[in-house]
């Protein structure tokens, strides 16, 4: 089958007029610009054929809470309310979170997914689910004496659905202020031993930053509370702070990275690390201004995230995207797109997916456009008209 558009988005350059993909099995077999070869079945959309985006830092399990937690209160203050709301969910709220953010995600052109959760009810969902995911059970815990306990939780959790070819789940801290050094070691170490990559948030918010540099401050106060022995740091970042203590591991994902400073970057740009802006997240907490620029030239893979609907409006990707274009209209919307899709596959390891080229996974997807701009202009989510997985259509409407 070939698939033709108006405009085709390759994934690493502009989009050409009147291009075409060949798939054949569950890969793209040729690509062409042009009439596409006589005698074979086309399938022509008359607007833009793009890579399947990827969605680079997720919570499904929290997409019933969109619009129910307020805006721009301090980040302490929002895990502080997002624990009161969490605290009376139970195992079927989260399933059925889960199974709705996939829906979510698969609407907005999303063909995969790097997902964290807590319970582990994210798992089967995504198992069950077209999409390629990496679905990592989140550990957390500052005591030490807690390390394995709290690892083995996580590690339980995780195995308890089994990987598939498009399915593969593991384990990951939660950030380095909320993990014991004793805890991040077994999670890295987990992680190795299976080929994951290691994703974590770091550098986040303003409090985040004081409590690195002083041990003071809101957040470090809701630490000790959790842990009264809880480190007091002094004069550093959560980046120097993991390089420092041999925790910071190759091709690290980095989560957010909104206040990382020069020495930060070219610690990350020797780990081969990945940073994970959030658009509408970055936007619901007025976090500090995302080091766009300072990150691209040093050379550090930048990708685009939903993270939860407790933080954000939409797990949209293109509405990411969307986003992101409107604070940064010096960008090609080329450029965007491919932060949203191939910078998203190279940061999760899927080598094959995220470019529209011979060889690859036939994951794509297609958007009414009437010129190579629309597809990020104006407001509100995109129209995604046409998903596929492996050379498999997805139903839109299930």
């Amino acid at each position: 089958m070939i698939y033709s558009a108006s405009w085709l988005f390759p994934g690493d350059g502009p989009p050409v007029r009147d291009g075409w993909i060949e798939v054949g099995g569950n890969r793209i077999v040729a690509t062409g610009l042009g009439a596409p070869p006589a005698g074979k079945q086309v399938h022509r959309f008359n607007g833009a054929l793009m890579p399947g985006l990827v969605n680079a830092h997720c919570h499904l399990e929290l997409t019933t809470l969109r619009g129910r937690l307020d805006r721009g209160q301090p980040f302490p203050a929002w895990v502080g309310q997002l624990r009161g709301m969490t605290s009376a969910h139970g195992p079927s709220d989260y399933r059925n979170a889960s199974h709705e953010g996939v829906k979510q995600l698969l609407a907005g052109g999303c063909t995969a997914v790097l997902d964290v959760g807590n319970t582990g009810e994210a798992l089967p969902a995504l198992a069950e689910s077209p999409l390629r995911a990496l679905a990592f059970v989140e550990a957390l815990g500052l005591d030490p004496a807690l390390a394995d306990a709290r690892f083995g939780v996580a590690a339980t959790l995780a195995a308890a659905t089994s990987p598939t070819e498009r399915f593969h789940p593991g384990v990951a801290p939660h950030a380095a202020y909320s993990c014991s050094p004793d805890l991040l070691r077994r999670v890295l170490a987990y992680q190795h031993a299976r080929g994951l990559p290691v994703t974590l948030h770091a550098c986040e918010s303003r409090e985040e930053t004081e409590l690195f540099a002083g041990g003071t401050g809101p957040l470090a106060e809701f630490c000790r509370a959790i842990y009264p022995d809880a480190p007091s740091h002094q004069g550093t970042t959560p980046i120097r702070w993991l390089e420092a203590m041999g925790l910071l591991a190759e091709g690290t994902v980095v989560a957010h990275g909104n206040t990382l400073d020069d020495a930060d970057m070219q610690i990350l740009a020797r780990r081969g690390a990945s940073v994970v802006h959030c658009p509408s997240s970055h936007a619901f907490f007025g976090h500090p201004a995302f080091p766009h620029e300072a990150l691209r030239a040093r050379g550090i893979g930048v990708c685009l995230g939903t993270d939860s609907l407790a933080s954000g409006d939409s797990l949209s990707m293109l509405e990411q995207a969307r986003l992101f274009r409107a604070n940064r209209p010096q960008l090609a919307t080329w450029e965007i797109l491919a932060m949203a899709s191939a910078a998203g596959a190279r940061a999760l390891g899927l080598e094959d997916c995220g470019l529209l080229r011979t060889g690859f996974a036939a994951d794509f997807i297609a958007v009414p456009a009437e010129n190579p701009e629309q597809p990020l202009d104006g407001e509100g989510a995109p129209l995604v008209e046409y998903v596929s997985i492996g050379g498999m259509p997805v139903d839109l409407a299930g």
